[in-house]
């Protein structure tokens, strides 16, 4: 897509789109109708006040009482509408967006993990708590942009039943509204265009730098993240001053035609009452007519740049929903018997550049399978493709002989149970992090036995709340041991059939370490597992293990077949130095 100066692309989507995004979501049509409705008993109202007043003029003072009744009548009923439409308008609008973000919600939650690598998902929040307002904005302008319409017509139409003189005159203002707002739409577009990418921008960079502030502190680098953030709050700040200006301008435009629909009933209306063409009552009549339609007309203008600014947010929503799902339910049940698994001649890369390279593996049922290799060799890629958050570019990855493709995901993941280091607590108590994903009643006799084995219960038995205890955003009120002892109890108790674990006792203290081998020993127990090494002496009790190097499978076997192969091998892979002898 083409770039404007600015370096920004808007985007953009086709009016089926924007349609497309209410599929599935139940609109509020009684109170779509009931806007309309209201806006239109508005219009009649005001129009029954415009001759009413015009008909006081003409009375001089003797105003029937009947008359000043159905005056006040029109007066209330006006209010009335026009409030019920801004009510109507705020309910329709909430259900709207209540529809949307649960629908844009559930897109993201299924969408295939490739596609959060570049942000790492930050910039969807701004699709839904900011962009999915739009949606709702949308069609609610639309419907007052077409009430507008019909307003305007009834409006125009008792305009020329007073004068057709002067309403020529005051029509003279329709080519004016249509240049006026095809330029203030298209400016609004861009500057809206770009507001929300900026602020998207923003709330990206800031959600991903507080999540990370200890890392800004330890790095001593708070002077140059200040920087980084004063210069987004600049763009803000540009970009509202551009808005207000915009603003402002459509204020300047409301004065005008308030002016306009001033003078023209009145400069006009002066020789046609001195011609007895018209009475005193007609001109004010057509004057406060006159003043209705100029901000009909400001109103259309305005509804022409809402429309064009919430197609520009819809458009990210929309390219949102083209994302690629993952098709979680197709496929086969994995109800086979435990397989190996094989790795044939597997390809895959987060960029252009492949980090697997043509790795050729098997991974033995019922065993344990230490993966080793240096930085950056792809064991932990290995785990993700294991794990099927990723299709592999080229070559399969098997269960027996069958391509895992061929097995629903939701099957598929609910076998494997993945203990990663630095895994992350989410927020809620710490039995709901044991019990996350847990696709069954958990018993409280069966919470305390898996956090006695993990040693969970050593630290949570002496909390005030126990397991009810609320987790911290990123568990950051337990420490790094905590927090792993918790993620290898949530493994526990899923009880897969595989376990990955990638340095599952790194965080633990020695008394902890002990407790959780222990547990992961139990578990294991005729369980296929694979292990993630950085040290020697985590595949002391592997029966199989995996050398990878640069990508590639360096070497295979039993441990001992491995350390046979050349002197110190595995201290070389692990970038360790060979011990010095005294």
């Amino acid at each position: 897509m083409k770039k404007n100066q600015g370096g920004y692309a808007p985007e953009k989507a086709s009016f089926r789109e924007y349609l497309g995004i209410f599929k599935g979501i139940k609109l509020p049509w009684l109170f779509i109708i009931l806007i309309f409705a209201a806006t239109i008993g508005s219009t009649m109202a005001g129009l029954s006040v415009s001759f009413f007043t015009g008909d006081m003029v003409d009375a001089n003072g003797d105003v029937p009482t009947a008359q000043l009744v159905s005056f006040a009548l029109g007066y209330l009923a006006m209010a009335a509408c026009s409030a019920g439409s801004v009510i109507f308008q705020g309910i329709a609008s909430e259900r709207i967006n209540l529809g949307l973000r649960r629908k844009l919600w559930r897109k993201i939650i299924y969408t295939r993990q490739s596609c959060y690598d570049k942000d790492g998902g930050e910039m969807l929040i701004s699709r839904v708590t900011t962009d999915c307002d739009f949606a709702s904005k949308l069609l609610t302008t639309i419907v007052g942009f077409l009430s507008i319409a019909v307003s305007l017509y009834m409006y125009i139409f008792q305009m020329y039943g007073l004068s057709v003189k002067i309403a020529n005159y005051v029509m003279l203002l329709v080519p004016a509204s249509i240049l006026i707002g095809w330029g203030y739409a298209k400016l609004k577009f861009l500057i809206a265009q770009k507001t929300q990418a900026m602020l998207a921008g923003s709330t990206a960079y800031l959600a991903e730098r507080t999540r990370n502030l200890s890392m800004v502190k330890i790095s001593n680098t708070q002077e140059q993240e200040i920087r980084l953030g004063e210069q987004k709050f600049q763009e803000q700040y540009v970009m509202q001053i551009k808005t207000g200006l915009m603003n402002a301008f459509y204020t300047s435009l409301q004065t005008l035609y308030s002016i306009i629909s001033v003078v023209i009933p009145f400069a006009v209306g002066a020789g046609l009452v001195a011609k007895n063409v018209l009475t005193v009552g007609d001109v004010i009549a057509f004057y406060a007519i006159a003043g209705a339609v100029g901000t009909y007309f400001t109103n259309v203008i305005d509804s022409v740049g809402a429309i064009r600014q919430a197609n520009g947010a819809l458009a990210r929503v929309i390219n949102t929903m083209k994302l690629p799902d993952e098709q979680v339910e197709e496929g086969r049940d994995l109800d086979e018997p435990d397989a190996d698994l094989h790795f044939v001649d597997v390809r895959f890369g987060y960029g252009e550049e492949d980090v697997l390279k043509q790795v050729t593996c098997q991974i033995p049922k019922h065993k344990v399978t230490a993966i080793i290799g240096s930085n950056g060799s792809g064991k932990t890629t290995l785990f993700k493709l294991t794990e099927r958050l990723y299709d592999p570019r080229g070559g399969e990855v098997r269960f027996g002989a069958t391509d895992a493709k061929e097995y629903n995901l939701h099957a598929w993941r609910k076998a494997f149970g993945m203990v990663a280091q630095g895994s992350p607590l989410l927020e809620g108590t710490i039995r709901e992090n044991i019990c996350y994903g847990c696709e069954r009643m958990v018993s409280e006799e069966e919470l305390v036995k898996v956090a006695k084995e993990t040693g969970v219960y050593e630290f949570v038995s002496k909390l005030p709340d126990g397991f009810e205890t609320l987790v911290a955003p990123g568990g950051e009120n337990f420490s790094g041991g905590q927090r792993q002892c918790i993620a290898i109890a949530r493994a526990m108790m899923c009880s897969p059939d595989y376990l990955l674990l990638d340095e599952a006792t790194s965080n633990l203290d020695a008394k902890s370490e002990r407790a959780v081998i222990d547990g992961l020993e139990r578990l294991m127990r005729g369980r296929t597992t694979v292990v993630i090494a950085h040290s020697l002496a985590a595949i002391r009790h592997a029966d199989h293990v995996i050398v990878l190097k640069d990508g590639k499978v360096n070497a295979s076997g039993r441990p001992e077949e491995i350390l046979a192969e050349t002197d110190n091998y595995l201290i070389q892979v692990m970038n360790r130095k060979k011990p010095q002898m005294a």
